[in-house]
C-alpha cells in the first residue's frame, strides 16, 4: 500500500474513533508488522449483545479504496448474514454477506468513495436491526428466542475473553438519563407468578389527551431467568399482543429487547430496543404520557432511559388519531422452561420517567415518523474519549508484553464460563457508564 493510500486509511480510521458515540466502534492497528490488519471493538445499544463488546479484525487490501475491506467478525451475533462464513480466516474474503463488502466490479455494492466509517456504520445496523436485507427477495426477520439470547451472550463472553489481549478498550458511553415527572401509579397485584402463561390488564387509559394524567408502574425483574418471557404491551386489544387483526393498535417491549409498534390497518413493525431484560438485578419503570412510552432502569442509584429513547412516541404521527380510544397496558409472563418465577410491583411515589430530547421546549416534542427507537447519541466528549482510549492502549500493550515477553499471537483455547459466572462475567466485558446526565 502507498504512502497517500496509508495515510487515507489512518485518516479514516481516525474519524471511526472520533464518532464513537455514533458508531460505538473503535479500531486499533495490528501490534505485529502486518500493516494492513486492524482489530476492532463494537457496543451495541439495542437487541441481544446491548451492552456487551463484539470483537473483530479487519485487512486492507492493496487496491482499497476500489476494493473494501476484507472484514471478521469473531463474535457470533445470531444474525445470519454477519455469521454466514463464521470459520474463514481469509485476508481475501469476508466472514460476514454484505454487499459493501464486495466492489461494484465484482457484483457488490463498494464504491471507492465509501470510507471505513460506512462500512462499520452497516455492520452495526445489521447487529442491531430486526429485519435484514437479503441479496435475493424481500428483507428477512430475524427473532431472538430466549435460548438463542443465552447462546449469543455466552458466545460474546467467551469471544471477548479469548481475544481482549489484541482488541482495543471502549470508552465509557454517557447513558441517557430518565426525566421525573408527576404520575399516577397504574393498578395491578403486589406480585405476578410466572407459571405457565400469565396475563395481567389494567383498567383504561386514554392516550393523546391532555386532561390524562402519566400513567407509571414499576416491577423488579430479579427473578427472571432464561426461562421466563416478560413483555408489556400497551395495545387498544384486550387480547390481541402481537397485532394479528387489522383493528390493533399497540406498543410492545420484551425480555429480550425485542419490541413492536403496529398502527390500525397496518402490519406489525418488529424492532430492537435497549438491552435484554434478564441480564441480572433490573428494576424497571414504565412511563405511559407525553405522546411517549418510556422504560427505564435503576443504575447506581439514578434512572436511565431504557434503550436512549422511548420505546415509542404515542403521537398520531406514529399510532394515529386515537383520542377517546381505550388502552390497556398488559403485562404478560410466560414459563418456559425452568422454576416458576415472581416478578414485584414496586411503589412509583408517584413518579414517572420519561425521556426528553434535547431539542424539546417544556414538555412538547416534535413528531418523528422514522422513530422506531433508535436514537444516535450526540457525543460532546469525542475528544476527551478519544485520549482516553489512546492512553488505555498505551498501557495495556505494555502490560501484554511483559506478560507473553512481546508474543502478540491469538489465544488458542476457548475461554469456558460457567452459568454463574456469566452475568459477573458480562459486566467485567461491558462497557463502563458514565452517569453524568445527557438529555438527548
Amino acid at each position: 500500500m502507498d504512502l497517500k493510500k496509508r495515510k487515507r486509511v489512518w485518516n479514516e480510521i481516525e474519524d471511526v474513533n472520533a464518532d464513537f458515540f455514533n458508531l460505538r466502534t473503535v479500531i486499533k492497528p495490528s501490534a505485529d508488522d502486518d500493516l494492513s490488519r486492524f482489530y476492532f471493538a463494537m457496543s451495541p445499544n439495542d437487541g441481544a449483545l446491548a451492552h456487551m463488546t463484539v470483537v473483530g479484525c479487519f485487512y486492507i487490501p492493496d487496491k482499497y479504496p476500489e476494493s473494501p475491506p476484507v472484514v471478521h467478525v469473531y463474535t457470533m451475533t445470531g444474525r445470519y448474514n454477519v455469521d454466514a462464513y463464521h470459520d474463514t480466516q481469509s485476508r481475501t474474503w469476508s466472514s460476514l454477506c454484505f454487499d459493501i463488502l464486495r466492489s461494484k466490479r465484482a457484483g457488490g455494492a463498494w464504491r471507492p468513495e465509501y470510507t471505513i466509517s460506512s462500512l462499520f456504520a452497516s455492520v452495526m445496523s445489521a447487529i442491531v436491526s430486526f429485519y435484514v436485507p437479503q441479496q435475493h427477495g424481500p428483507v428477512r426477520p430475524e427473532y431472538v428466542s430466549m435460548e438463542k439470547l443465552e447462546v449469543v451472550k455466552r458466545d460474546a463472553v467467551s469471544v471477548y475473553d479469548r481475544y481482549k489481549h489484541l482488541v482495543p478498550s471502549l470508552p465509557s458511553i454517557p447513558l441517557v438519563e430518565a426525566t421525573m415527572v408527576p404520575a399516577e401509579q397504574m393498578s395491578f397485584p403486589d406480585t405476578i407468578k410466572a407459571e405457565g402463561n400469565k396475563k395481567v390488564t389494567s383498567g383504561p387509559i386514554y392516550l393523546q389527551d391532555p386532561d390524562q394524567s402519566v400513567q407509571t408502574f414499576a416491577v423488579d425483574l430479579s427473578q427472571l431467568h432464561s426461562g421466563i418471557v416478560f413483555s408489556v404491551i400497551l395495545s387498544n386489544s384486550k387480547n390481541d399482543l402481537v397485532g394479528k387483526k387489522p383493528g390493533t393498535i399497540l406498543v410492545r417491549n420484551g425480555v429480550t429487547a425485542t419490541a413492536a409498534r403496529k398502527r390500525a390497518n397496518d402490519t406489525t413493525q418488529w424492532f430492537y430496543h435497549g438491552k435484554p431484560m434478564n441480564d441480572g438485578d433490573m428494576r424497571l419503570h414504565v412511563t405511559i404520557g407525553r405522546d411517549q412510552m418510556t422504560m427505564a432502569y435503576y443504575s447506581g442509584g439514578r434512572l436511565y432511559v431504557h434503550g436512549d429513547c422511548p420505546v415509542s412516541r404515542l403521537s398520531a404521527g406514529q399510532i394515529g388519531d386515537v383520542r377517546g380510544v381505550p388502552f390497556h397496558v398488559h403485562i404478560f409472563l410466560i414459563q418456559k422452561s425452568g422454576e416458576p418465577a415472581e416478578i414485584t410491583l414496586l411503589d412509583t411515589e408517584g413518579k414517572g420517567y420519561i425521556h426528553v430530547a434535547r431539542d424539546d421546549a417544556g414538555d412538547t416534542h416534535a413528531d418523528n415518523e422514522s422513530d422506531f427507537g433508535f436514537e444516535l447519541v450526540d457525543g460532546s466528549e469525542v475528544a476527551e474519549a478519544v485520549e482516553q482510549i489512546r492512553e488505555q492502549e498505551r498501557v495495556l500493550a505494555d502490560q501484554d508484553r511483559l506478560k507473553r515477553g512481546g508474543d502478540g499471537e491469538l489465544a488458542t483455547s476457548r475461554s469456558k464460563v460457567g452459568k454463574d459466572e456469566l452475568t459477573d462475567a458480562m459486566l467485567k466485558m461491558s462497557i463502563g457508564t458514565d452517569e453524568t446526565e445527557r438529555n438527548t
